[in-house]
């Protein structure tokens, strides 16, 4: 213990000093101040030790390290705010025995450490030198950190150990490695560590360098290629071609007679700033793209109306049949926009079953008015994005459907179709349909907001008509700005006419069989229509006519010198398209127990529905089953209520629903249905269930019930008459408050089929039952209190 010696104390941090080195270190913490004083008011002598963290400000046995270095202060400078500047030499590592803590400084009592080479040990640590020497010259090749006079100068280090501590403090290590280093007292295991740390730190030289040069290479690169692409620029400009000549016209373009002066303005900005865009950047690309589709829209560019009401009838006349309320609109549609070109501004949404024209008719009016016809399919669109286009911060930004279409239209006032607008969906991404209650708008319209364009587009003398098979799922907002045009399905006869004079012909023409005369008349027709169709319009049937003429058209490639008439009869149908797809009526063709006929309006058209009862013991539950929804759930229990407030007068006992499960099915389950129009057909079936009385196969019913067996009147009676006369049903039971829909029917339908008014459910049954069931039409209902008391009937 004679060599432990008592020095003040320097603690560094984020700093390891090897022996043999010389190094310049800042000195600000009081203590450490005070330290450097009294080691120069002594021998200039003071002891080194890393911190273990070096966030630690005052500083305690437990924070250093426990070997440092023993260093002499070479020079000492008072900076300007008051610290030193301290130059010292490390001369010999040192083990810290014991930490003095003084009220100003500190002190430690540390013991000199010798290094360790054993004697086989030797040749290695010179075979060691060579390989660290040239280890250390390829570093400073790739990285050029280090001075030459630096290696000549570690060339004649002939110790070993000062050797390798030399390197060590000339590495750019992290200090925890650093003093790791430090504290290997074996030479050889210290020398292998400072030539793994220096492996190290040449690959990632090595590999900073890849990266230095392949970046300098694309620089490189790009800076020829902007080379050539400005001298390629200016040979075009001098030739009056490429980009210079394109951006004059975009220009002249924009300097025109009827482009806005706000449009106008925008534009000329956006053109200066990419004259100074680099060709080669992405955002050259999307300014770009931004002035083409600005200048492809045609502003100040309106086609003149051409309205003659006498053609535009002929129009309406070739191209449609029937749908002479819808005619009638257009045409006083197409009067009022002659009479006062700025009036008329009604957006008319027609509303029917798919196929009975729809989309047609609004070609044909763009035709009756001249001008440019657009149409836009909304089936499925559920982004907002898709009616007022992409902000140009996206990548692969857009403008929306309705700037597109004017672009494509050429003009600023087409007549664009909003087809199916009651598929509009939506999500997170925005409601497309509220989009376009600002489109839709004489109000707003004049300055609709593109995201894509950021300046006001002008949309009120855009024609907009829309297309819905059903209103129920389009948003209220919306559609108050709608004039609802209803087209109903076509009838038998109707089918017949747009079979004969469009639907056959087209095909004809479409199949290429003109020297084949196809002989039919009105029977045939309606022989497909009935056995081959079940539809509100008329596309299953120009299927099955194609199909017919597909099949001719066979036939006589297969063996063109046959006979070129072709019949159309039952047998050749048959032949051609097969056995037939569809009864007159489904299912029994005779008065059923449990089973009556409910009429139902669907969004393709009017439709029977089979609704079947059946009871069995149980527990007193009704079991509902056939996809049905909620309102027609309430419906069914309803019905039931209704059909239990009479079961004294059905001669049932007190404890007979108690007793008995009670299942309703509405037939073809995998379809949803809804609605309340099925109540007076629920119940109806009860009643047959209940007492055993067979209902007549040949009536349907429509209506809703109440409680007290009131029938009240529903929605679509001509779609539901239509598609009982489609099914063979002659008599339809409906409510009285529908009166007036069916008088509005033509007497081609009135000529098929009977229609029966009720109030009450009670006047329905002598047309439905087979037998009477004798009850009286003031039939008191059943009323029960609560608990076991009771009224009984009067």
């Amino acid at each position: 213990m004679a060599n432990l010696k008592q020095y003040p104390l320097l603690p560094l941090r984020d700093t390891v000093v090897f022996p043999h080195n010389v190094a310049s270190l800042f000195v600000g913490r009081e203590k450490s101040m005070e330290a450097v004083r009294q080691a120069m008011d002594q021998n200039r002598q003071i002891v080194l030790v890393a911190q273990r963290e070096s966030e630690v400000v005052l500083v305690e046995a437990k924070d250093l390290f426990e070997i440092g270095v023993l260093a002499e202060i070479l020079q000492l400078l008072k900076m300007p705010d008051g610290t030193y500047k301290v130059l010292i030499e490390a001369i010999k590592r040192v083990v810290v025995r014991e930490f003095i803590d003084h009220p100003s400084f500190q002190e430690v009592v540390v013991e000199p450490v010798e290094d360790i080479l054993r004697q086989e040990e030797k040749a290695l640590v010179q075979q060691g030198v060579e390989e660290l020497i040239q280890l250390l010259e390829n570093y400073n090749q790739t990285k050029r950190e280090f001075h030459p006079d630096f290696l000549v100068e570690l060339r004649g280090k002939k110790d070993p150990s000062v050797f390798v501590d030399s390197i060590a403090h000339s590495l750019k290590l992290p200090h925890e490695q650093k003093q790791m280093i430090l504290e290997t007292l074996n030479i050889a295991e210290r020398m292998e560590k400072v030539r793994f740390a220096l492996e190290r730190q040449l690959e990632i030289a090595e590999l900073e360098n890849s990266i230095q040069n392949r970046v300098r290479e694309q620089m490189d690169k790009m800076q020829r290629q902007y080379y050539l692409h400005e001298q390629l620029r200016i040979i075009k400009e001098e030739l009056g071609e490429g980009d210079y000549s394109e951006l004059e016209n975009f220009r002249r373009r924009f300097e025109q007679e009827g482009v806005p002066a706000e449009v106008r303005q925008k534009a000329l900005n956006e053109l200066k700033r990419l004259e100074k865009t680099p060709p080669l950047s992405a955002e050259y690309t999307i300014l770009r793209n931004y002035i083409e589709f600005l200048a492809s829209l045609p502003w100040g560019v309106y086609s003149k109306d051409k309205i003659d009401l006498r053609l535009a009838r002929q129009t309406l006349e070739q191209s449609h049949y029937g749908l002479e309320k819808v005619k009638e609109r257009m045409l006083e549609f197409l009067a009022v926009r002659r009479l006062n070109p700025q009036g008329g501004n009604s957006v008319l949404c027609l509303v029917g079953p798919p196929g009975v024209g729809k989309t047609s008719l609004a070609r044909a009016l763009a035709e009756c008015i001249g001008r440019k016809f657009i149409r836009i399919s909304l089936g499925g669109v559920r982004d907002e994005a898709e009616i007022r286009g992409h902000r140009r911060t996206y990548v692969g930004a857009l403008p929306g459907r309705l700037a597109s279409a004017l672009a494509q239209a050429k003009t600023m006032n087409p007549l664009i179709l909003l087809d199916e607008l009651d598929k509009l969906s939506h999500d997170f991404r925005g409601n497309p349909a509220a989009a376009l209650l600002e489109a839709l708008d004489p109000e707003q319209n004049k300055e609709f907001t593109d995201h894509y364009l950021e300046i006001g587009l002008d949309l009120s003398q855009v024609l907009f008509v829309a297309t819905a098979n059903s209103t129920d799922d389009i948003i209220y907002p919306l559609l108050d700005r709608l004039e609802i045009i209803r087209l109903s399905s076509y009838t038998e006869n109707e089918k017949i006419q747009i079979a004969r004079s469009f639907l056959l012909p087209r095909q004809v023409r479409d199949t290429g069989i003109h020297d084949v005369e196809i002989r039919y008349n009105e029977k045939s027709l309606a022989y497909i229509i009935r056995h081959y169709t079940r539809e509100a319009g008329v596309r299953q049937l120009e299927r099955q006519l194609a199909k017919f003429c597909r099949k001719i058209a066979l036939e006589y490639v297969a063996n063109p010198y046959s006979q070129k008439v072709v019949v159309m009869n039952k047998e050749t149908i048959r032949r051609y398209l097969g056995r037939e797809e569809y009864d007159s009526l489904p299912g029994e063709n005779k008065p059923v127990v449990g089973k009556a006929w409910g009429l139902a309006y669907t969004q393709t058209g009017g439709e029977v529905l089979p609704v079947e009862v059946a009871i069995s013991p149980g527990e007193g539950d009704l079991i509902l089953t056939g996809n049905l929804g909620q309102v027609m759930k309430e419906s069914a229990n309803t019905a039931l209520g209704y059909v239990r407030s009479l079961s004294l007068h059905f001669g049932l006992s007190e404890d007979f629903f108690k007793k008995h499960d009670i299942y309703l099915h509405v037939a073809e389950g995998a379809t949803p249905k809804d609605g309340p129009s099925a109540g007076i057909a629920l119940a109806t079936a009860l009643i047959s269930a209940l007492l055993q009385k067979a209902i007549r196969h040949d009536v349907a019913m429509t209506g809703e019930i109440t409680l007290r067996g009131i029938i009240l009147p529903v929605g679509g009676i001509k779609e539901k008459i239509l598609a009982a006369v489609r099914y063979g049903i002659t008599q339809i039971i409906c409510p009285k408050g529908n009166k007036k829909d069916v008088e509005e029917l033509s007497e081609e339908i009135k000529e098929k089929i009977r229609v029966v008014f009720v109030e009450n459910i009670r006047e329905a049954f002598p047309y439905v039952f087979e037998g009477s069931l004798n009850l009286p039409l003031n039939l008191p209902m059943r009323v029960w209190a609560s608990g076991e008391n009771r009224r009984e009937p009067n």
